[in-house]
């Protein structure tokens, strides 16, 4: 299982470069055409900015998987010292939380992804269900993760990419 988890991990990885690099490319590009040209293609914009639509969403989940998500600590600094074990299960209790929020968020997501497949992008022409299925891509991947986190713990087993910074 987690060697599928990593194997995601590292997909998710390429993918915010790729569209990292993709973004910086297109938007030389722009700027280049602007000055040169005098006018910038329509498809450049559009491309660019769902490549950092998908870029932003997936490290999203990427944060999800290292557990720099946002989430409030108001409870748990408020508790103050617990046993490890009642904060074991209080993280337990506000990583579901989290869980429920990412799933219902994919629900969502696909329902959106789904309303937009008779649509058409105006610069390229691709039907909006391809970029808006970033959503329910991405808070899958973050309910996974999240999943992971409530199994294991904050402590999960460290993906490939933290284990080749440890070393």
């Amino acid at each position: 299982m987690m060697r599928i988890v990593n194997m995601v991990d590292r997909a998710l990885r390429a993918l915010v470069a790729l569209c990292l690099m993709a973004l910086t490319g297109l938007v030389i590009f722009q700027v280049i055409s602007r000055y040169v040209v005098g006018s910038v293609p329509l498809f450049a914009e559009e491309t660019a900015r769902f490549a950092m639509i998908w870029m932003a969403m997936m490290a999203a989940a990427l944060g999800v998987r290292d557990g720099a998500n946002i989430r409030i600590d108001l409870l748990p600094a408020a508790v103050g010292n617990l046993s490890p074990v009642a904060r074991r299960c209080l993280e337990a209790a506000l990583e579901t939380v989290s869980l429920t929020v990412f799933l219902v968020l994919a629900w969502y997501g696909l329902d959106a992804m789904l309303f937009a497949d008779g649509q058409a992008s105006p610069g390229i022409g691709i039907p909006l269900s391809y970029p808006y299925a970033v959503m329910p891509v991405a808070f899958c991947c973050a309910a996974v993760f999240s999943l992971l986190r409530v199994v294991h713990g904050t402590q999960q087993p460290a993906s490939e990419h933290e284990q080749a910074d440890a070393r």
